[in-house]
């Protein structure tokens, strides 16, 4: 664990930031009759504990989270679009329906991270921590998850269209249904055949070539156009 700094040290607004998110905490557990939602586009905030706060809904697209602690944070449905979480710890966060497109992940540990039906189109995973991460009905067309840990990830459903996963991790990941058009697969590590034959498509798909062989031998579909 880190050494974080603490929301006692960040203002926003002129305002202490720990009043922002009082009222915001008041908005979400009163349905929005009181309180207010929080709107913290741009905010700088490096090195913050947020451990276990809730900012379901919030608006914090493009704020900087660089070397965060975001343990257990709730960030369901919040607008983090193009935020910076590089090097930040997020094990067990919930970011279920956030928008995440071409946010910075680089580094950062998502363990048992909660990625259901989460927007990362365009975004950076680079070496990012995602075991056992829940990503089912994810969009991560055109993501960057080279080197990627993704061991016992759940990737069932999710769009990786175009995603380059280039060196990445695959132990025991769940591909059910995972759409791979036009994905980068090469260099990956156990990659197991009897896993990535549950995919809904690999058309295109960079695969190192004594899988592709295999793959073009027991399941030739998987590289067949898929139907629009």
């Amino acid at each position: 664990m880190g050494c974080y700094k603490t929301i006692l040290d960040f203002f926003w607004g002129g305002i202490p930031l720990e009043n922002t998110l009082e009222n915001h905490r008041r908005w979400v557990e009163s349905k929005g009759i009181e309180g207010e939602k929080a709107v913290l586009t741009g905010a700088n905030l490096p090195e913050i504990d947020l451990e276990y706060r809730d900012l379901r809904a919030a608006v914090l697209s493009e704020a900087n989270f660089r070397g965060a602690n975001l343990i257990s944070v709730t960030f369901r449905g919040a607008n983090l679009k193009k935020a910076i979480f590089t090097k930040s710890c997020l094990k067990w966060a919930i970011l279920r329906y956030a928008d995440l497109r071409e946010s910075d992940f680089e580094d950062a540990e998502l363990e048992n991270a909660d990625l259901r039906d989460v927007d990362l189109r365009g975004a950076n995973l680079k070496k990012a921590l995602l075991v056992e991460a829940n990503l089912w009905c994810a969009n991560l067309e055109d993501t960057d998850l080279r080197e990627a840990n993704m061991e016992l990830a759940n990737l069932s459903e999710a769009n990786l269209t175009n995603a380059n996963l280039e060196g990445a991790n695959f132990l025991m990941t769940n591909f059910n249904g995972t759409t791979l058009q036009g994905a980068n697969l090469t260099n990956a590590f156990n990659l197991a055949l009897d896993r990535i034959a549950r995919a809904k498509t690999l058309y295109h798909a960079k695969l190192d070539a004594s899988l592709l062989n295999v793959i073009k031998e027991k399941y030739p579909h998987l590289l067949d156009k898929p139907e629009q």
